[in-house]
C-alpha cells in the first residue's frame, strides 16, 4: 500500500519513479512529510527503526511537533537550508511515541514542498543502547543477587540489591562507600583477596561464607546461619570489576540435610552386623559397609564404588578369596553372576580362611541389586560337631549293641555251665554222691560263678569311674611286692595256655603312691589280656622302670598276634573288641583295658600302647612324678 501511494506521489508532483527508489535502498531512515506533519512517504529503514508492521502504510506514522517547530520546519523549507531537530513520530495510537534526531531539509522538485526528514545514526545507537541498558536493568533486578561495581581498590560505583537485608545492611550504606567499609566480616575480607587476585591478572575469583541469620537469633548457632556465595568478574577496562552475592541459604541447608541424612544411612548400614551392599542399574558399587568388606571381601581394594559386580567376583576368584576347586571356577563363577543378575534362594559359600558365608540378593525396583553376606560359619561349626556327636552316638549305641549281645554270650555260656552242673548235682545223674567226676562238676560251677563275678564287677567299675564316684584308697606301695603277688596268681593260667610268664622289678625301685588293690587289678586286666592273645609257645614279660621326667612306669609285653594302629583305638574303648572273635580262640569281655585306662586317669597317669601285627603289644602304666618316692599322702 506504501508502495502505490509513492508511486501515486511521485507522478503528481513529478517528482519521478527514479528518486524514490534511490531513496528507498539507502540505510539511512528517511521520511517524506507535509509541512503540518503528516508523513507521505518512508523507507525501508526508517520503517525497522519504527518497528512498523510490513502491511502499514505511511498514514500510520505522524510527527508530534510543536507549534514553534512546525514554523521552524516551514522556515526552513522557504530559505532552503538544513536543520537539526529532535522529532516524536507517533506509530499508530497504541505504541508509545519515539524520537528521532534528525536532519530536515526541503525535498528537491516537490510541488507542493514536502519536508525530507533523515534520521541520524548516532540517536539510533543510543536508542539501541538505552533499549539494551533497559533490559539489563530488568534482568538485574529479576535475579536474587546483591551486585556491585567496584574498581579494584573496593570503591563502589554501583549496586542493584533486590534484598540487601540479606546480609544486614541498610541500602544507603551502599552510596559512595567502600566495599570494606560496607560489607561485614568475613564478607569484606573475602572480596578484598578476590580484588587482589583480579589485580594480579586473574579475570575472574570467587568464595563461600556465612553470617549469622538476624532472624535466627544466636542460639541457633551455626545450623541458623545464612550462606552466601561470592563472585568477581573483571571487566574490559582493567579497572573495574563486577562483583555478586548471592544467598544460597536454601540450598546449603538442604546440602546439610542431604548430607546428614546421608551420614546417618551410611551409619545405619555400618551398625547392621551382615555384610551389606547396593550396586546400581549398570551393576556399579554403589555404597557396602564395613562388615561387608571385613567379610566378604577380606582385600578392601575392591570394594570400590564404581567397580563392577564381575569385576570383583572375578578379582575375588583370581585372588583365591573363595575355597573352590580350581576345575571349577568358572563354572562357580556362572553361577554366582546368575543369582546376582537374577536373585534366588540364597547360597552358601567357603572363603579360604574357611569361614562360610550364606549370600542372599534382591533385585531393587529401581532395577539395582541389594546383597546380605552374613557368616555361618558358627553355624556350619555347630551343624558339623552336631553330625559328629550324632555319629559318636549312633557308634556307641551300636557298639554298646554290639555288647549287650556279647555280655549276653559271655554271661549265658557260664550261666548255663552253671545250671547244667547244678542240675547233674542236685540229680545224682553220675551215679552217687562218692562220684570223682561230681568233684569236677563243682570245680566247673566256680570257674564260671568266678568269671560272671569278674564280668559283673569289672561292668561296676567301669560304671563308678564314669560316673565319677570311683574312691581311691591310697598308700605307698611297694612295687616289687605288688607285682609279685599278682604275676604268681597269673602263672598258673599262663603256664595253661603254654605260656612263659616272667616279671623283673628292682627291689631298688621307690615306692609308689596308689591304690595297691587297683594297681594289682590294673595288672591283672594286662597279664590276662596278653594271655588270651598270646599263641602258646609266646612269653610274657612284666617290668617297671623310671622315666626321664621321675615318672615311674609298669609294662607288660608279649609274642602275641599284636595289632594294627587303627585297632588300638578300639581296643581302648569300652564296649569294643580289636579282634576279630571268629579268629581269636579265647575271648574276653572288652571292659579290660577300658577299665584300666579309667583307674590309670584316676592316679592322673596314662596309658599307651605299642603294638604291630605279628610282632606283639606292649603296654605301659605310666605313673606321674608326684606318685613316685612318695611315703604319705599327698
Amino acid at each position: 500500500m506504501a508502495v502505490a501511494q509513492s508511486e501515486d506521489l511521485a507522478r503528481s508532483e513529478d517528482c519521478g519513479l527514479v528518486g524514490l527508489d534511490l531513496l528507498a535502498g539507502l540505510a539511512a531512515p528517511l521520511w517524506l512529510a507535509r509541512p503540518d506533519g503528516t508523513v507521505v512517504w518512508l523507507n525501508e529503514a526508517a520503517r525497522a527503526l519504527l518497528d512498523m508492521a510490513p502491511e502499514a502504510g505511511a498514514h500510520a506514522v505522524r510527527l508530534l511537533t510543536p507549534d514553534e517547530t512546525i514554523q521552524a520546519l516551514a522556515g526552513a523549507l522557504t530559505a532552503g537550508r538544513r536543520i537539526g531537530r529532535t522529532l516524536c513520530f507517533q506509530r499508530g495510537r497504541a505504541a508509545s511515541p519515539l524520537e528521532v534526531d534528525a536532519r530536515i531539509a526541503r525535498a528537491p522538485h516537490s510541488d507542493p514542498p514536502l519536508l525530507l526528514i533523515e534520521g541520524t545514526a548516532d540517536r539510533v545507537a543510543r536508542q539501541e543502547v538505552l533499549r539494551l541498558t533497559e533490559q539489563l536493568v530488568a534482568l538485574t533486578y529479576a535475579f536474587p543477587d546483591l551486585r556491585f561495581e567496584l574498581r579494584l581498590d573496593g570503591t563502589i560505583l554501583d549496586f542493584a540489591a533486590s534484598s540487601p537485608s540479606d546480609l544486614n545492611i541498610p541500602a544507603e550504606r551502599f552510596l559512595n562507600g567502600r566495599v570494606q567499609d560496607v560489607l561485614p566480616e568475613p564478607a569484606a575480607g573475602l572480596v578484598m583477596a578476590a580484588l587482589d587476585r583480579l589485580r594480579a591478572g586473574e579475570t575472574m575469583a570467587g568464595a563461600d561464607f556465612t553470617l549469622p541469620d538476624p532472624k535466627s537469633g544466636p542460639a541457633s548457632g551455626a545450623e541458623g546461619d545464612s550462606a552466601f556465595e561470592l563472585r568477581l568478574v573483571a571487566l574490559m577496562d582493567g579497572e573495574r570489576a563486577v562483583c555478586s552475592v548471592r544467598n544460597v541459604t536454601a540450598r546449603a541447608r538442604a546440602e546439610r540435610a542431604a548430607r546428614q541424612a546421608h551420614a546417618l544411612l551410611l551409619d545405619a548400614i555400618d551398625s547392621v552386623t551382615e555384610g551389606f551392599v547396593l550396586y546400581d542399574t549398570q551393576d556399579r558399587l554403589v555404597v557396602c559397609n564395613q562388615r561387608y568388606r571385613d567379610l566378604f571381601i577380606g582385600d578392601p581394594d575392591l570394594a570400590q564404588p564404581g567397580t563392577s559386580f564381575e569385576a570383583v567376583l572375578r578379582e575375588g576368584a583370581r585372588r583365591g578369596l573363595y575355597r573352590v576347586p580350581p576345575e571349577a571356577l568358572e563354572e562357580w563363577v556362572q553361577e554366582r553372576l546368575a543369582l546376582h543378575r537374577t536373585g534366588g534362594p540364597p547360597a552358601e559359600v567357603q572363603l579360604r580362611d574357611s569361614r562360610w558365608l550364606r549370600i542372599e540378593e534382591r533385585r531393587t525396583s529401581g532395577g539395582g541389586t541389594v546383597g546380605v553376606r552374613t557368616d555361618i560359619t558358627d553355624l556350619k561349626q555347630r551343624a558339623l560337631e552336631l553330625a559328629a556327636a550324632r555319629d559318636l552316638a549312633e557308634n556307641a549305641n551300636r557298639r554298646k549293641s554290639d555288647y549287650v549281645h556279647h555280655l549276653s554270650h559271655e554271661l549265658r555260656t557260664p550261666l548255663t555251665a552253671v545250671l547244667g552242673f547244678a542240675e547233674i548235682l542236685r540229680d545224682q545223674l553220675m551215679g552217687p554222691p562218692d562220684n570223682p567226676r561230681y568233684r569236677e562238676a563243682a570245680g566247673q560251677i566256680v570257674t564260671a560263678g568266678d568269671y560272671m563275678l569278674e564280668l559283673i564287677n569289672n561292668l561296676l567299675d567301669l560304671a563308678r569311674i564314669e560316673a565319677g564316684r570311683m574312691e581311691l584308697y591310697e598308700e605307698a606301695c611297694d612295687l616289687s611286692l605288688l607285682v609279685d603277688a599278682t604275676a604268681a596268681m597269673m602263672a598258673e593260667r599262663a603256664a595253661r595256655g603254654g605260656l612263659t610268664l616272667e616279671w623283673d622289678v628292682p627291689a631298688e625301685l621307690p615306692r609308689l603312691f596308689g591304690d595297691p588293690s587297683l594297681i594289682r587289678q590294673m595288672l591283672t586286666n594286662l597279664i590276662g589280656n596278653a594271655v588270651k592273645f598270646t599263641p602258646p609257645g609266646g612269653r610274657i614279660a612284666v617290668g617297671a622302670a623310671l622315666e626321664g621326667d621321675g615318672g615311674l612306669s609298669l609294662s607288660v609285653r608279649d609274642t602275641g598276634r599284636g595289632m594294627t594302629a587303627d585297632k588300638i583305638p578300639l581296643a581302648l574303648a569300652a564296649f569294643c573288641q580289636a579282634h576279630d572273635r571268629m579268629t581269636v580262640p579265647e575271648h574276653g569281655s572288652g571292659l579290660g583295658l577300658p577299665l584300666t585306662c579309667g583307674l590309670m586317669t584316676l592316679h592322673g597317669g596314662r596309658l599307651s600302647i605299642d603294638s604291630a601285627p605279628g610282632e606283639g603289644t606292649c603296654v605301659r602304666l605310666h605313673f606321674p612324678a608326684a606318685r613316685v618316692g612318695v611315703d604319705e599322702a599327698v
